[in-house]
């Protein structure tokens, strides 16, 4: 497809605040970042990223200002990842060194209460039971986690992103490293599903974003067209969110309604928040 973007990450290390502390306390630690091993140490007068070395307490000094960002390590210093334009995206970091989240207006697009954003991810895929040579559509990148996790699991995945400020975030972000191996298109997945052919992927993961957000991707309409690019047999799983008192409908029971209507034999799933639909004509 003409929209297809090649990913590249730039293999630079992250550090966020709550993980300098960590060194505080310890002296030295060593973060495993994909494709980066990243080990800090704190001297007498610095704190080294690597081999990179910054003065100990203007560091230290900044921590409070860096509350949950991430930032890229550069020689001439730290980049905060983070883009404002028509919305603001940040690279969001848990207080251990682990896979970060995307937040968008201050919405983070994963699950970080009592668990991590790649145990979140896993939660999300397993249940498709995706195996060697599978085809796999992706409906909404984000940091391309569902789409490596798909991919780790012998897939072919195709993903979608509309947004340029998250496909740059998601190249700044090593935990997205895996991406390199997966087909990125960049566009409206509303748009961009109607150009697959009938019957083209064996299982769909569909995560988008609140129903508020992108409603678009909650129609019937768009239902529809998961059905027929999904293949006979094939696994939806459609990540809805729990309900809530702000939200003004049950989302889950009303999704479920929508994708029964179109073919899908539907069953929910609270563990992972979401509903498994399968097209079984």
């Amino acid at each position: 497809m003409k929209m297809e973007v090649r990913f590249e990450p730039k293999g630079v290390p992250v550090i966020a605040g709550p993980w300098i502390k960590r060194v505080l306390d310890n002296g030295i630690i060593k973060i495993k970042e994909e494709s980066i091993d990243l080990i800090v140490r704190v001297k007498e007068y610095a704190i080294c990223f690597n081999e990179v070395c910054f003065d100990k307490d203007k560091i230290i000094k900044a921590i409070p200002r860096m509350k949950d960002k991430v930032y890229a390590i550069l020689e001439d210093g730290l980049l905060p990842l983070e883009i404002r334009s028509s919305h603001y995206y940040k690279l969001k970091a848990l207080k251990v060194p682990i896979h970060p989240t995307l937040e968008i207006d201050g919405i983070h697009m994963h699950r970080i209460s009592k668990m991590d954003p790649w145990s979140d991810t896993l939660s999300k895929v397993k249940p498709l039971k995706i195996k060697k040579g599978d085809r796999v559509l992706d409906t909404c990148m984000g940091l391309g986690y569902t789409a490596i996790a798909a991919k780790i699991q012998g897939a072919e995945v195709v993903t979608v992103e509309k947004n340029t400020e998250v496909i740059e975030l998601a190249s700044w972000n090593p935990w997205s490293f895996g991406l390199k191996d997966v087909t990125i298109i960049k566009g409206n997945t509303e748009l961009i599903i109607k150009r697959f052919e009938e019957s083209s992927f064996d299982k769909i993961i569909h995560d988008p974003p609140a129903f508020s957000i992108a409603g678009e991707l909650y129609s019937n309409d768009f239902y529809q067209e998961l059905y027929r690019v999904l293949k006979r047999g094939g696994r939806l799983f459609h990540y809805t969110g729990a309900p809530s008192k702000s939200r003004p409908f049950d989302i889950m029971r009303s999704v479920m309604k929508r994708l029964s209507d179109v073919g899908f034999e539907v069953r929910k799933l609270p563990n992972a928040l979401g509903i498994l639909a399968i097209k079984t004509y």
